[in-house]
């Protein structure tokens, strides 16, 4: 995810931008930035010249992507799974309809334990200013 704003303060190696209000705003419906009241804080890892006022871009990482993906995707699946295979084994007579029905509970219960779980904790995301714009 790429983002774009500009840089509000600097503080050290910490820096604060206000986003630019877009479509990835829209994809991630402001979860980020309104932990900090619409801004981002982030680090400067690759040690670029910055200034108050610069357009930014920041990204998250691919690699931080994909732990998310996986933590938000992979528990139901699981579950789904296992709720299927757990009732053709625990009832054997239970039909294919059956089975489904048990993986879909699953799934939803699972899905849930994971929404709620990333209620409670705090999962940081850790943007990266990748370039200066202007």
């Amino acid at each position: 995810m790429t983002e774009t704003g500009k840089v509000r303060e600097i503080k050290g190696n910490r820096i604060v931008i206000a986003p630019d209000k877009g479509a990835a705003c829209f994809g991630c419906m402001h979860l980020e930035c309104k932990k900090g009241r619409g801004l981002i804080t982030t680090e400067n890892p690759s040690a670029l010249p910055l200034e108050t006022g610069q357009r930014v871009e920041v990204e998250l990482p691919g690699l931080s992507l994909l732990q998310q993906a996986l933590a938000a995707f992979l528990p139901p699946i699981l579950a789904f799974t296992m709720g299927f295979f757990l009732t053709r084994r625990l009832f054997p007579e239970a039909g294919e309809g059956a089975a489904a029905f048990a993986g879909v509970i699953f799934l939803f219960a699972a899905a849930f334990v994971v929404y709620r779980a990333r209620k409670k904790s705090n999962v940081k995301s850790e943007f990266c200013i990748t370039r200066v714009i202007s």
